[in-house]
């Protein structure tokens, strides 16, 4: 019995002798996990972290730093768990809530993302990089005026902060506030004439201003820091494109292809390229293969319907056309590409259907309000014509055939005087406009001006017919020959 006492005292003095060993070496663990993080081994660090807290070490930081290494290694969830454990620990661990957020942010857990950073800043006002990572979030969710606030934050507290100022260019250039976001652009170069991606994207705002030289000088710097950058290529395509050189803008194509073949645009804007060449058949391979590798891409969509309706192939233009509209529906040129399909199907009451909805989204587009009052006019609602054809000739004050449509518009409304106003005015614009004298000649005709409307008829009948590209039927002249014999 006596010896068992022994025994039993004997091992709880082993056990307690183990215990102290175990968090000596908990602690050691500890240390060459951060040796190891420091040394980017994060996969090693895990590992020692986990034995770490095996062994009894079970501190906030212990569990943050295994958090940031699982971030490290792509391991998002498990980041989340960890950093929720040191924050557990320790509710006012301000990076942790950072860290946390990054996380979410990372998962496309946006609103989770925003409270967190939201915390740690309500911790620490002066925690810049919560601001920077929360305008990101903001960024992501589209509230870009609320983004930009956060970048401005961030940069009064650090203002030699390059990525703020690039975030902040970038997040302008989203609302169209060009020369704010080329101003940040400018300041991150600044701040580091290497900043490759703030050349990228300072070249976009430039090309989306109009700048295409700047911008084509942009991404070429961008490309010579960094000969690998795929995107680079492909707005520097854009820019060549917009100058008109498509051999330039093909090669560029070519190299974000070859660099980055999973990425859709590059084969997208590649297609465009090949359709503008003539290179039909390989415009559709390159748009179907933008359209298999990001089958959420609009524009390959809309870029392929686009090239069957260019060759006649309009049953095969719609059902992109419809896939494009569903991915983006307010996009008002896809309607006018749908409607122009539809009317050369002669389905012209669907075809009204989609000007209708893209004038809704588009009342200023020329090209709709000439297309939806022509087809106004043909179904005899005279009055929406007018409306169409008078904002027609709002936009184009100097473009005769818009006269000629207002005109037209107006005669059939019962308004004969102003319909001879308006053609007058389209035959000062163009002398030549045979449509005008004679839609003239029948309006001063019905006002009882037989000598003008003679004039009219027999100077336009002198004139070359041309193919109109309006939807309305040529005025018959034949019958028009006939009559003015006939008077």
């Amino acid at each position: 019995m006596k010896h068992s006492v022994q025994i039993f005292t004997a091992v709880i003095f082993l056990l307690s002798i183990s215990i102290a060993s175990a968090q000596e070496s908990g602690e050691e663990l500890f240390e060459s996990a951060k040796m190891a993080q420091k040394l980017n081994e994060h996969a090693k660090a895990v590992d020692l972290l986990s034995k770490a807290i095996r062994n009894g070490v079970l501190n906030s930081d212990v569990f943050f730093r295994r958090g940031v290494s699982h971030e490290r290694l792509g391991k998002l969830n498990e980041a989340v768990q960890d950093y929720s454990k040191a924050i557990e620990i320790d509710p006012r661990m301000e990076t942790a809530l950072n860290n946390r957020g990054s996380a979410y942010y990372r998962l496309g857990e946006y609103d989770r993302a925003i409270k967190d950073y939201g915390r740690a800043i309500e911790l620490n006002p002066g925690y810049g990089l919560a601001y920077y990572n929360r305008g990101n979030a903001y960024h992501g969710k589209g509230q870009f005026e609320k983004s930009i606030e956060d970048f401005s934050r961030a940069i009064q507290i650090d203002p030699r902060d390059k990525d703020v100022y690039n975030n902040r260019g970038w997040a302008y250039l989203q609302v169209n506030e060009i020369d704010k976001s080329i101003e940040d652009f400018d300041r991150a170069i600044q701040l580091d004439p290497n900043y490759v991606l703030a050349y990228a994207n300072r070249g976009n705002a430039r090309l989306k201003s109009g700048n295409v030289e700047g911008a084509i000088q942009d991404l070429s710097r961008a490309i010579e820091l960094n000969p690998e950058f795929a995107t680079a290529y492909l707005q520097r395509g854009n820019a060549y494109v917009r100058k008109g050189l498509l051999d330039e803008a093909l090669n560029d194509y070519n190299k974000a292809v070859r660099i980055s073949p999973i990425l859709a645009d590059p084969y997208n804007n590649r297609g465009w390229v090949f359709f503008k060449k003539g290179n039909i058949a390989q415009a559709l391979r390159d748009v179907s293969k933008a359209v298999s590798l990001n089958p959420e891409l609009s524009k390959a969509y809309t870029n392929r319907g686009w090239i069957h309706k260019s060759i006649g192939e309009c049953p095969k233009a719609l059902p992109d056309f419809d896939r494009a509209l569903e991915l983006d529906p307010s996009a008002a040129a896809i309607y006018v590409f749908r409607a122009e399909c539809l009317l050369s199907m002669h389905q012209t009451d669907r075809a009204r259907s989609d000007l209708d909805k893209a004038y809704a989204l588009d009342p200023t587009n020329p090209e709709i309000l000439e297309t939806l009052g022509s087809l106004k006019e043909i179904a005899g609602d005279y009055s929406a014509a007018l409306e169409m054809f008078t904002k027609l000739v709002d936009l184009r004050p100097n473009d005769s055939a818009a006269h000629v449509d207002l005109g037209m518009a107006l005669g059939k409304s019962g308004s004969l005087a102003r319909a001879v106003e308006e053609f007058t005015r389209a035959i000062q614009l163009d002398p030549q406009n045979r449509e005008a004298y004679l839609r003239r000649g029948v309006a001063r005709d019905l006002l009882g001006d037989k000598k003008g409307s003679r004039n009219d008829f027999t100077t336009g009948l002198q004139m070359k017919e041309e193919t109109s590209p309006r939807l309305r039927q040529p005025i018959n002249t034949s019958l028009v020959r006939e009559y003015t014999n006939l008077r």
